[in-house]
C-alpha cells in the first residue's frame, strides 16, 4: 500500500517519554526527508483511494453514534447498486436483496440531507458512560483483560502495537488504569488504542472521563498533553465516520501543537471524506513532514525537464517530486575533499599520435579500476548488518545520495559541468569536419610541404577544440569535488561501517568515472584526430612523448578501519562485586573510545559516566538514570528485548588543552523487538550534532509508524 495513504487514521497514544526536559533542543524529524510526489499525481491518488479511506472503522455496525452509511459516499454506492439492478432481471435471486439495500441507502441519504444530531458526549443525555465503555472494552478483551500485568510500561505497549496486536496493548492499558484509576493520562493513551481496536465510541467515553478527572496532562517532547488528547478524540470521530465532528478537535490540537503530524494526517482524512480534496491534499502533504514548512528550508524539484540531457533544466515543483535539503536532517560537516588533477591534452599532431595509445591504456586501466571498486562496493553492502531502525535511516541516506545533484548547492555545479560537456560534444564534430575538409584539400606534391600543412591544420583543430575540452575538464572537476564532499558527508551519517565504506568508495568511483570517461575520453578523441593524419616522409619514426598521467587521489578510509563502530567489547561487573554498595560498574571498548559507567542497580538512581576517545578528548557525566524493562511474565518475556531508558545529566567536555564545553544533556533510548539485537533510536539534545539526528516521536502510534511504515 502506498505510504502516503497508510498514514490515514493515526492515534497518538502511550508517550514513551514525559519529561518536560524534552522540550528543548534542535529537533530534526526523519519524515522531513520524505520525497513528496507531484501535486497532480498526489491529487489523483487521493481521489482513487477516497472510497477505501472514507469508511468507519468499528467492530460492530450497530455501534451507537455511527454516522449514517458508516461515513461512506452514499451517492456512489447508490449509483453502483442502480447500475447493478439495471443489468439484472427481477427473477434473479439477488434482485430483491439488492433492491432492499438500495432502499436502505436512499433512506440513509435522506437522513444525511436532513442533517443528523451531533454525538452526545460528556454528561449530555445519551452519551456513553465511562463504566459502560470500560465494560465493553473488558468484554472485548475477555480473559486477556484480567491476566495483563499492571506493571507493564510504555515499551511493552509499543512492542504489542509494533507486532500488530492492539488488543494486547489495550489489555496492558486497562491494567494500568486499574493500578492508577485517577490518572487521566492512562485514559488518553487507552483511547487511542481503543479506536485502533474498532471501539471508537468507547474511546470518546474514555476521553470524556479523562476530562472529568481534570489535572494537568504531561507534555512529552514538549507537546501539550491536551493536544494529544484532542488528536485522539478527532481520531475516534473518524472511526465513527463522523468526518465533520472530527475536524474541530483536530484543528484545536494543531493550534496547540502545529508540528503534531498525526493530527494533521487525521485532519486530511476528515477533509477528504467531506469532499474537500484540495484541503485534504494540502494537510496530507504538510503531515508527511513533521517540521512545518515555514520552519524548514524550501523544497526543491527532483526531476529534470529535458529527457536524455543532464542539467538541461528542472521540472516545476508543482509537476515534479520534491524533497527538502539533506542538511535539514543529516550532518554534512564531515565531507572529504577531492580534487581531480589536470590532464595533459595534445597540443600538436606529434603529441596526439604519441598520446593516443597512452590515453586508450589509461581508459582501460580506469575502467578496470572502477569495475573493481564497484565490486567492492557490492561486497561491502552485503556485509552490512542493520536493525530495523538503522535500515530506515540508511534508506533515507541512500535516497538523499541518489538525489544529491538536485540539491540547491550542487545543481548549479552539476548543470555547469554538463553544459560544458555538451558544449564540447557539440563542438568536436564541427571542428573535426573542418579538419577533414582542410586536409583533403591539401595537394602538395612534396611530402615535407604536405606534412607541414597537415601539421598546421591539426594544430588549428587542437587549438579550436582545446578550450572546450579544458572547460569541460575544469567544470567536471568542480562538480566532482562538490559531489564527493556531499556524498562522503552523507556517508558519515550511516551507522554501519560497511555501508560507510561502500558509500565513500562509490563516491570515489563516480569521480574517477568522470575523469576516465569524460576527461580522458575527450583527450583520446582529440588525439585520434591527429592519429588519423599520421603522415610519414621516408623512414620517419612515430614520435615518442610520455604523457605522464597524474595519479588520482584516494579517499580516506573509514575512521575505524572497517571495524564496526557500534560493536564494543562490553563487560558488566555485578554490584555485589563492586566496592560501592548498590551500584554496578560497566565498561566498553571500541575502536573510537573507552566508556565507563557507574550506576545504581535499581530502576531509577544516580549514575556517573566517562567517555574518552583515543585522541584525548572526553566527556564526564553526572546525573540520574532510569531503566524500564518488560516483565518476564509477559508472553515471550524471556526473548523480549524491549526497553526504555533515559538519562538527565550535567556534562563537562574536556581535551588535553583543558575544558571545552559544559551543559545539560538529556538522552533517551527505546528498544523494540525479540532476540538479542534490539533496534534502538536515540535522542541527544546537547551533545555532538550527529547524536540529535533522530525523529521526534510523541507516542506509540508514531513509534509504530517508525517500524511498520518504513520504505
Amino acid at each position: 500500500m502506498n505510504r502516503t495513504l497508510r498514514l490515514f487514521g493515526v492515534s497518538v497514544s502511550v508517550c514513551l517519554f514525559a519529561s518536560t526536559a524534552w522540550a528543548g533542543g534542535a529537533w530534526r524529524a526523519w519524515s522531513d526527508e520524505t520525497k513528496l510526489p507531484p501535486l497532480a499525481e498526489h491529487r489523483a491518488e487521493l481521489a482513487r483511494r477516497k472510497a477505501t479511506v472514507c469508511v468507519a472503522t468499528v467492530r460492530d455496525a450497530r455501534t451507537p453514534g455511527l454516522a449514517p452509511g458508516g461515513g461512506m459516499d452514499l451517492d456512489q454506492l447508490i449509483k453502483q447498486l442502480e447500475e447493478m439492478l439495471a443489468g439484472m432481471k427481477p427473477t434473479d435471486p439477488s434482485y430483491k436483496p439488492l433492491q432492499q439495500s438500495l432502499s436502505n441507502l436512499r433512506e440513509q441519504k435522506e437522513t444525511l440531507n436532513k442533517g443528523y444530531a451531533p454525538l452526545p458526549v460528556g454528561s449530555a443525555k445519551g452519551a456513553m458512560t465511562f463504566q459502560g465503555a470500560l465494560a465493553n472494552a473488558e468484554k472485548f478483551l475477555g480473559d486477556a483483560a484480567r491476566k495483563a500485568p499492571a506493571g507493564a510500561g510504555g515499551a511493552d505497549i509499543a512492542a504489542a502495537l509494533a507486532a500488530g496486536n492492539p488488543k494486547a496493548a489495550l489489555a496492558l492499558l486497562l491494567a494500568a488504569h486499574r493500578a492508577q484509576p485517577k490518572s487521566p493520562w492512562v485514559l488518553v493513551n487507552a483511547a487511542g488504542v481503543l479506536t485502533l481496536t474498532g471501539l471508537p465510541r468507547e474511546a470518546i467515553a474514555f476521553l470524556d472521563e479523562a476530562d472529568a478527572l481534570g489535572g494537568k496532562l504531561p507534555a512529552p517532547a514538549g507537546v501539550p498533553g491536551k493536544a494529544l488528547a484532542l488528536s485522539n478524540r478527532g481520531h475516534a470521530f473518524l472511526g465513527l465516520g463522523r468526518w465533520k465532528e472530527a475536524e474541530a478537535p483536530l484543528r484545536a490540537a494543531l493550534k496547540l501543537a502545529p508540528d503534531l503530524a498525526e493530527a494533521r494526517t487525521n485532519l486530511s482524512q476528515a477533509l477528504l471524506c467531506q469532499g474537500n480534496q484540495d484541503g485534504a491534499l494540502l494537510e496530507l502533504r504538510a503531515a508527511l513532514r513533521r517540521t512545518p514548512e515555514g520552519q524548514a528550508s524550501p523544497e526543491f524539484a527532483v526531476k529534470e525537464s529535458v529527457p536524455g540531457r543532464h542539467g538541461g533544466g528542472l521540472v516545476s515543483k508543482e509537476n515534479a517530486p520534491t524533497r527538502r535539503p539533506a542538511g535539514e536532517l543529516f550532518d554534512l560537516s564531515r565531507g572529504q575533499d577531492y580534487t581531480l588533477p589536470p590532464l595533459r591534452f595534445p597540443a600538436t599532431r606529434e603529441e596526439g599520435i604519441a598520446f593516443y595509445d597512452q590515453y586508450v591504456a589509461l581508459e582501460r586501466a580506469g575502467k578496470s579500476e572502477i569495475d573493481g571498486m564497484l565490486d567492492a562496493v557490492s561486497a561491502s553492502r552485503l556485509k552490512a548488518r542493520r536493525d530495523p531502525g538503522e535500515q530506515r535511516w540508511a534508506s533515507l541516506v541512500f535516497e538523499a545520495s541518489a538525489n544529491a545533484h538536485f540539491e540547491p548547492q550542487l545543481w548549479p555545479v552539476y548543470k555547469g559541468a554538463y553544459d560544458a560537456h555538451y558544449a564540447y560534444a557539440e563542438a568536436y564534430p564541427r571542428f573535426r569536419k573542418q579538419l577533414t575538409e582542410t586536409v583533403s584539400g591539401i595537394n602538395e606534391p612534396n611530402c615535407a610541404a604536405r606534412l607541414a600543412r597537415v601539421d598546421d591544420a591539426v594544430s588549428i583543430f587542437l587549438n579550436n577544440i582545446r578550450p572546450f575540452a579544458r572547460g569541460q575538464e575544469q567544470a567536471m572537476a568542480r562538480y566532482a569535488a562538490a559531489m564527493v564532499k556531499h556524498q562522503t558527508a552523507l556517508a558519515a551519517n550511516l551507522p554501519d561501517p560497511h555501508d560507510r565504506a561502500a558509500s565513500i568508495l562509490f563516491a570515489e568511483a563516480v569521480a574517477k568515472g568522470i575523469y576516465y570517461g569524460l576527461i580522458v575520453g575527450s583527450a583520446r578523441e582529440m588525439a585520434s584526430a591527429a592519429r588519423d593524419h599520421n603522415i610519414k616522409c621516408g623512414n620517419q619514426a612515430n614520435p615518442s612523448v610520455a604523457l605522464d598521467a597524474p595519479e588520482l587521489p584516494e579517499l580516506g578510509a573509514d575512521p575505524c578501519g572497517g571495524v564496526p563502530t557500534g560493536s564494543k567489547l562490553k563487560s558488566k561487573v555485578p554490584s555485589s562485586a563492586f566496592s560501592v554498595n548498590g551500584y554496578g560498574l560497566s565498561f566498553g571498548l571500541s575502536c573510537e573510545k573507552v566508556e565507563i559507567e557507574v550506576s545504581a542497580s535499581v530502576v531509577i538512581g544516580l549514575y556517573a559516566a566517562a567517555s574518552v576517545d583515543w585522541k584525548g578528548t572526553g566527556t564526564v557525566f553526572f546525573g540520574i538514570k532510569a531503566d524500564l524493562k518488560p516483565p518476564k511474565s509477559l508472553p515471550l518475556g524471556s526473548l523480549n528485548k524491549s526497553g526504555v531508558s533515559a538519562k538527565e545529566s550535567v556534562y563537562i567536555k574536556f581535551s588535553k588543552d583543558g575544558i571545552q564545553d559544559a551543559g545539560l544533556r538529556v538522552e533517551g533510548k527505546a528498544a523494540l523487538g525479540l532476540g538479542p539485537d534490539p533496534a534502538a533510536y536515540v535522542w541527544d539534545v546537547k551533545a555532538k550534532e550527529w547524536e540529535a539526528k533522530f525523529e521526534q516521536e510523541f507516542g506509540i502510534a508514531a513509534a509504530v509508524a517508525y517500524w511498520t511504515e518504513r520504505p
